[in-house]
């Protein structure tokens, strides 16, 4: 074939405008993963006085995990939302720009905050006291979620403030469902839902960070237990949900029955029904043991602190925003607490003006670091500690093995 040739040349600056297209569409595309490397702002909230529900909003920065309509940017930079990072890696968009690797690591590590809740109809989907209550102590609804909505410094009037912005202002009325519960047991196991459904019984004490069963199928994951059915939802939301789910929630996974009048009024008596949970003596809070071994930094670094707590409390020589537990954000104050680096372990949190360094002990002795590890147990059952916020924010708590190796290397003297 003649290379000069009117048909070859054409062919050739064909394929020429289609690769530089092509590549064109790539940059495009993945201007925001290039966007990584550039210095950022730091996004710590500086509103003191919170006015409006958009104040609220901007200031607890809602749209670090959720899309925000109303709100511009409706999603934050991808270099501070948890979520969609977590989606580009998943998608195979920093397959170009990160050496794989590392990319591969990424994806190994990748369980929680995959996706979060639409906002758009939240007001067709919980009560408003409900949805207050829920957002100064906020429990997990979705038990293989794996992540839960963070615990801000947020009290009641902030809480009311977000309510507005969403609007959330459904209460129930006091009439009962006409339906027969009986009838509505028998539906529930006839559609099988407990297929996707917990009802009280999820294994949420066998549940922590990264545990094979946040791995589960989508529809499952998403599922919220049906325990709090009453609490969250009034009968008229549920009634709406039980006919027509994807009215309400377009890329809802909730099948859409056919249901009779009838048996919605008997699925809604059903499912108001308290539930008959197993009770059982409180479980003694976790006591870290110390290992019979030495702990070195690399040890837990790669466990913890470059793995995990790295995503919050971020290295204090990377330029611009930190996380929110260092630079600051979701409400609070930059604290200068970086985890990423043993120097910065060692340097502590800054509190009253001042680093408290490591271990910056509680009053009964335990490392305040691990104390916030074993609070964040009790938070996810809506149990708060007065002074100490659980750890790893908004995710499930970290094995038990994890604890006993942070807290051995803290009580070894934090060697290298």
């Amino acid at each position: 074939m003649d290379l000069r040739s009117p048909v070859v040349t054409s062919l050739v600056g064909a394929a020429i405008l289609v690769a530089a297209a092509g590549g064109a569409f790539v940059l495009v595309r993945d201007a925001d993963i290039l966007a990584l490397r550039l210095p950022t702002k730091a996004l710590a909230p500086t509103r003191h006085a919170l006015e409006t529900p958009r104040d609220a909003v901007e200031h607890f920065q809602c749209n670090r995990c959720h899309v925000v309509p109303g709100i511009e940017p409706a999603s934050a930079a991808l270099s501070e939302n948890c979520v969609t990072c977590h989606e580009a890696i998943t998608a195979g968009r920093l397959d170009l720009w990160y050496k794989d690797a590392e990319v591969r690591r990424w994806k190994e590590h990748l369980t929680h905050l995959m996706r979060t809740p639409d906002l758009g109809s939240l007001g067709q989907r919980v009560k408003r006291s409900w949805l207050v209550s829920w957002l100064q102590a906020p429990h997990a609804v979705r038990p293989l979620y794996g992540a839960t909505m963070p615990r801000m410094k947020l009290g009641p009037r902030d809480a009311e403030l977000l309510a507005d912005f969403l609007h959330v202002t459904e209460e129930d009325s006091n009439d009962p469902p006409s339906g027969d519960a009986e009838a509505g047991r028998l539906l529930y196991e006839k559609y099988a839902c407990a297929t996707c459904h917990f009802r009280g019984d999820a294994p949420t004490e066998a549940l922590a960070y990264g545990s094979p069963e946040f791995r589960t199928a989508s529809a499952r994951r998403r599922a919220p237990d049906l325990k709090h059915v009453r609490a969250r939802m009034s009968l008229a939301q549920l009634r709406q949900w039980l006919r027509a789910p994807r009215a309400i929630l377009p890329d809802t996974e909730m099948p859409a029955f056919a249901f009779t009048s009838k048996e919605v009024e008997d699925l809604a008596a059903f499912l108001r029904e308290p539930t008959t949970e197993k009770t059982s003596a409180p479980r003694a809070p976790y006591k870290p043991r110390r290992l019979e071994r030495e702990v070195h930094y690399p040890e837990v670094a790669k466990k913890l602190t470059r793995h995990l707590c790295y995503h919050c409390h971020s290295d204090s020589r990377r330029a611009g925003d930190q996380g929110p537990g260092n630079s600051g954000g979701f409400g609070y104050g930059g604290v200068s607490l970086d985890l990423a680096t043993r120097e910065g372990l060692l340097r502590g949190i800054k509190r009253e003006g001042q680093f408290r360094g490591l271990p910056d002990r509680m009053e009964d002795g335990t490392p305040r670091l691990v104390a916030s590890l074993l609070a964040r147990r009790a938070e996810l059952d809506g149990q708060l500690h007065a002074s100490v916020l659980g750890m790893p924010l908004g995710l499930p708590p970290i094995p038990d093995e994890d604890i006993d190796l942070i807290y051995t290397w803290i009580e070894q003297g934090a060697p290298r």
